[in-house]
């Protein structure tokens, strides 16, 4: 897995609008065990870049995505719903 993370980062840098950017992350959890597992948080501008990511990590990589969305825009839309 180390060497498909360095591949990785070599081909972001070089294309960067083709890969998601790390806001925050990549941070690993201490824990023992044949796997590491982590938290990013990350911008992705295009569909392309999480494919890119997934494919180029993929597998070894087992990654869950969750999207998260402004408050400030979401309560006004669940509001207008309600009328």
């Amino acid at each position: 897995m180390l060497e498909m993370w360095g591949k990785y980062l070599e081909k972001a840098a070089k294309t960067p609008e083709k890969y998601p950017k790390y806001i925050v992350g990549p941070y690993g959890f201490a824990e023992s065990g044949d796997s590491v597992k982590g938290v990013s948080i990350m911008e992705i501008d295009t569909d392309e870049q999480l494919i890119n990511y997934m494919l180029d990590l993929s597998p070894p990589l087992k990654a869950k995505f969750t999207m998260l969305y402004d408050v400030v825009n979401y309560v006004p839309a669940v509001m207008a719903r309600q009328k």
